[in-house]
This record gives structure tokens, sequence and C-alpha cells, in this order.
């Protein structure tokens, strides 16, 4: 059987993690988390904790900041059911890991590499039997545009991650303020 893709989007502290992490639990099979945060300061370790606190034990765990393609074989091998939060997180780290970006030229490079790891494993799950991969990603663009230069390459980088994952998902959930809705259901289609 086909694998299938989730895309589970949503604000800061909305409750999109939570609610994917409950559509993981609710199917059967063998349930991973890929946390792809990385704690470089204070808050960022209380979150991961606090995540880390509510999963409890039902999941594999892997900590997979970059190259999620990489690392599919051995996701899939010991999984049905996979969770990965977030590709907001895995967006900044490619930011950080792939040098500065200081030119239009920079960011380019940066999202090619991001988007060819992306492509690669989707890919990677559309080759694949029987899995459930569940995304989780923040929608982070419909605020005003920031004045920094990296706030916007990160902001317009993450939308075309987020759009090109949404394009490949067989269901796409939006959670605000605690509220989730199914959107790809309701997508619009224009011919012609």
């Amino acid at each position: 059987m086909k694998s299938t893709i989730i895309l589970c989007s949503g604000g800061a502290r909305s409750g999109k993690s939570e609610f994917a992490e409950q559509l993981a639990l609710s199917l059967t099979g063998r349930k991973t988390y890929v946390a792809t945060g990385q704690a470089f300061d204070e808050e960022m370790k209380d979150r991961i904790k606090k995540h880390q606190e509510r999963r409890g034990t039902e999941w594999d765990n892997f900590e997979i900041p970059l190259h999620l393609h990489e690392n599919w074989k051995k996701i899939s091998a010991v999984s049905d059911i996979i969770l990965i939060d977030c590709l907001t997180m895995f967006t900044s780290n490619h930011l950080f890991a792939y040098g500065e970006v200081n030119h239009q030229e920079d960011a380019n490079r940066i999202e090619s590499i991001i988007l060819d790891e992306i492509h690669l494993l989707l890919q990677d799950i559309n080759n694949s039997e029987n899995k459930t991969v569940i995304f989780v990603t923040n929608e982070i663009g419909l605020g005003i545009v920031p004045e920094n230069k990296l706030a916007r390459y990160f902001r317009d980088i993450s939308g075309r991650v987020n759009r090109d994952v949404a394009t490949a998902a067989d269901k796409m959930y939006l959670t605000i303020s605690g509220i989730t809705i199914e959107l790809k259901s309701q997508e619009v289609h224009i011919n012609g």
C-alpha cells in the first residue's frame, strides 16, 4: 500500500504539535518521533524538554537536525508512523549550517540545498510502502514583511518548503489557537 504524507501547520504555540502527536497515536503501528530542534540556548532547552515530557515512552526517538533523506532508511526500518517535528527548525538548521547569508546568491544556494533534501525525502517516502509520515511546520508567512534581511530569507525559504510538502501531502491540517481544520480537501483548483 502507498505511503501517506500529512502536513500539520499553524502558528507558534497553536497546538499543531500536540495535534500531530494525537493523530500519530490514533494510528496503528510502530511510532517514531524525529526531532529537528537543537538546544542552543535555555529557551530551546526548555522547549525540547517540554516536548519530550509530553511524548512519553510510546515513541522511538531520533534527533536529526539535518539530512533527513540520508537517515530515511534507518528511520523507516523501525517505523510505521513517523512524525517529523518540525520543518521550520529543519530549515533554520540549514541556514546556520551552510554559511553566512549575506547576499541573495547565498540564500538561493541554501534554499536549493534545503529543497533538494526535501524532494529526496518526499521521493523516499513515496518509494516506501505502508508508512504514514506526519510533518509539523510553522506557518510564518501571514505577518508583516520582516525588516531584517535574514528573517526575510528564512520566511521565504520556509514558505517554499511548506508549499512543496503541502503539494505532496495527502492531507493537510491547520491549527489556529488550538482549533484544527483539514485543508487539503478544501483546495481550490483553477483550470485554464
